[in-house]
């Protein structure tokens, strides 16, 4: 075959799935009768055939265990869908806006971080107080203001502690909305209704 030959539609596809599978420019080029700069355009046409056509050439890969298989699947038949490879596409799309960060979540516990530290100090200086004393063989001196600061510091850890907890159940149904957002399209129109 001489170095002028044409490549068939077929040919050039064939030469794009080998040199993705790691077969050598050179190694096409020589099977084919054609030169290296034919083999790399023969790559270049198939990968804007596929773009083209909206075709996805990717493949990712990923492993889970079969309690998490089965919770994937049990979650999908929640919602009425049946396609696994749709469902994970679906998902990888909304990423943007599934995976946003909770921006009140961290206004939230930057708030309450300045007032947690600034009670632990108050209490820090209690126990030094406490420590010195007892070290001293002085008798402990707690006072109502001590206890006060402490009295506080567990207000604000319980205030904190239910503020948090409902933050995260926010959190929680606001991502459920983006997934089933995200699935919307392959819900059954049965189920989106119900």
């Amino acid at each position: 075959m001489s170095r002028g030959r044409r490549l068939t539609e077929t040919d050039r596809l064939s030469i794009a799935k080998e040199r993705a599978q790691g077969v050598a420019a050179a190694d096409l080029a020589q099977r084919y009768g054609v030169s290296l700069k034919t083999i790399y355009n023969a790559v270049n046409h198939a990968l804007d055939r596929q773009n083209a056509n909206g075709s996805r050439p990717i493949v990712i890969g990923l492993r889970v265990s079969r309690r998490e298989l089965a919770a994937f699947d049990a979650a999908l038949a929640r919602h009425g869908i049946t396609n696994r490879t749709d469902a994970l596409r679906h998902l990888v799309l909304a990423a943007d806006e599934i995976l946003e960060p909770d921006h009140a979540l961290t206004e939230a516990l930057s708030a309450r971080a300045a007032d947690i530290s600034r009670i632990g100090n108050n209490i820090n200086q209690v126990a030094r107080r406490l420590n010195e004393a007892r070290l001293k063989g002085q008798p402990l001196s707690y006072t109502a203001e001590s206890h006060g600061h402490i009295r506080e510091f567990a207000g604000l850890i319980l205030d904190l502690t239910d503020r948090l907890q409902a933050l995260l159940l926010k959190r929680r149904a606001d991502l459920a909305l983006k997934v089933t957002k995200a699935w919307a399209p392959l819900i059954p129109d049965r189920l989106r209704r119900g």
